[in-house]
């Protein structure tokens, strides 16, 4: 069944998700308070807070959602923490002491706390399904949106209509469509899983399930672009009756071995260190300019210019949180240009550091570097428009030459390339390196997570850890 994993334990969760949707989208109740919280009238009155008062400023997404919720009513700030709550149920990109701060932050404003110990507080409820990606995240206030407008739409009908819409897939898939949403929202795949755990697929997009019917013949990829909602359940849900018949005892999940294989293309090899997982890259992969004059070289490119940015943005973080920083020298005019004065003064003429030539050499040429005294603590590749490849080679050469070296590797790329970044670093020449794969000690940031680290407030009192909640790893 969908709604069993093997590796660990999500009944919890999803016991949480059936509460939530009878207490609350059916009926109008409370799931931490004896309130009647889930009612038209507070759902309303929290679309005004948020969807009728946006908040385009640099700050991020809960510091500007506290701030447009503190003109709500107490019952509304307390409604809003919980449709936090359940928007972040799904997501296991996001750690579990992030949400729960988050959401007793909000709750918080009304006046009363909740307590960290609540069992619907704890790492079991809040662990999450599956990976959402950093889309999710970045998109988080359009996927709140649709929450809102969700609960708008089911306060509108009769708890009995609530009902139907709610427990009948074909009501559900009727219904669900007709509800607005900005773009191709995730949170309507959520929902339909936790509604019908038996029936969806733990995804939260459709890209996996194009992928794992092309992979197991079922349909290709070009033809099941076209396919509705209904027709991807259906076609998985037959799929899975069928490969449950040759795996009678098994818990089979499409993210786990033995499925996980066939449609995701790693390949196991053994090495001195053990097991690794290798991508093998197919010629589809190689979608970089064939003519280099193609890609942007000159300052007043606009693409040059966003890599430039992006720089002078991590640069700028770095400096903020206390950090020397270390630019290659052909960079750092430009990048100077795009930060403020007051942090030029941590940026190094000279690299305080005693390796041979050749690794300075090296180490020079990294996109960004945030030094504390005479280390490296955090080296960062951009990679616009010239291909990942090459800034992951120059991460394996470091590591390579200087092979106990302890630092934290990132490679920083539009969203866009978050996959092509992962195929390139899983290549067997980044997995077989002497101290073990590249993907285990380099990770994926997108520029949308470095435009929101730089947007945070109190920066300056914040740690380096913060990357952590950002940054993606390669799957093993």
């Amino acid at each position: 069944m969908a709604r069993q994993i093997f590796n660990r334990d999500i009944s919890p969760i999803l016991a949480s998700a059936e509460q939530w949707i009878s207490k609350c989208l059916i009926n109008d109740d409370s799931m931490f308070c004896p309130e009647h919280l889930w009612t038209a009238a507070l759902a309303d009155e929290v679309h005004h807070a948020f969807v009728g008062h946006p908040d385009f400023g640099p700050d991020g997404f809960v510091t500007k959602l506290n701030g447009q919720m503190k003109v709500a009513s107490q019952p509304a700030q307390r409604l809003m923490a919980e449709i936090l709550w359940a928007l972040l149920l799904f997501p296991s990109n996001l750690k579990a002491r992030t949400k729960r701060q988050q959401v007793r932050d909000m709750w918080a404003l009304s006046g009363q706390q909740l307590a960290e110990s609540d069992p619907l507080l704890s790492d079991a409820v809040l662990v999450g399904i599956g990976s959402a990606g950093p889309a999710f995240s970045i998109l988080k206030p359009d996927e709140l949106e649709f929450l809102i407008e969700v609960t708008r739409d089911l306060k509108r009908r009769s708890p009995d209509d609530r009902r139907r819409v709610l427990t009948n897939y074909d009501d559900f898939i009727g219904w669900i469509n007709s509800v607005p949403q900005k773009g191709r929202r995730q949170f309507p795949h959520m929902l339909r899983f936790f509604a019908f755990p038996d029936r969806v697929e733990r995804m939260s997009s459709n890209n996996d399930r194009h992928k794992v019917l092309d992979a197991f013949g079922v349909s290709i990829s070009r033809e099941t672009h076209n396919w509705t909602d209904r027709q991807l359940d259906d076609a998985l849900l037959e799929l899975r009756k069928k490969l449950q018949a040759t795996h009678p005892s098994a818990v089979l999940d499409f993210y786990e071995p033995p499925l996980r294989g066939r449609w995701l293309p790693d390949r196991t090899i053994k090495t001195a260190v053990g097991e690794v997982t290798v991508t093998v890259p197919s010629d589809e992969d190689d979608d970089e300019p064939d003519d280099i004059s193609s890609v942007a070289v000159e300052t007043k490119s606009p693409d040059a210019r966003k890599s430039i940015q992006v720089q002078a943005k991590l640069a700028q973080i770095g400096a903020i949180m206390g950090f020397k920083i270390w630019l290659p020298r052909s960079d750092k005019g430009r990048v100077s240009e795009l930060v403020p004065e007051n942090l030029r003064t941590a940026f190094l003429e000279d690299l305080p550091l005693n390796y041979n030539e050749t690794t300075l050499d090296t180490i020079e040429q990294i996109d960004v570097l945030w030094l504390k005294r005479q280390s490296i603590a955090r080296a960062f590749e951009v990679e616009h428009t010239t291909s990942v490849y090459s800034g992951l080679l120059r991460m394996a050469d470091l590591l390579a030459l200087q092979p106990n070296m302890n630092i934290h590797l990132h490679i920083v790329a539009p969203l866009e390339r978050r996959d092509k970044v992962f195929r390139e670093m899983k290549r067997p020449v980044f997995s077989l390196l002497e101290r073990g794969p590249l993907r285990d000690t380099c990770t994926f940031i997108s520029y949308d997570s470095v435009d929101a680290i730089v947007s945070l407030e109190h920066l300056a009192h914040t740690t380096e850890s913060v990357i952590d909640e950002y940054e993606e790893k390669a799957e093993t």
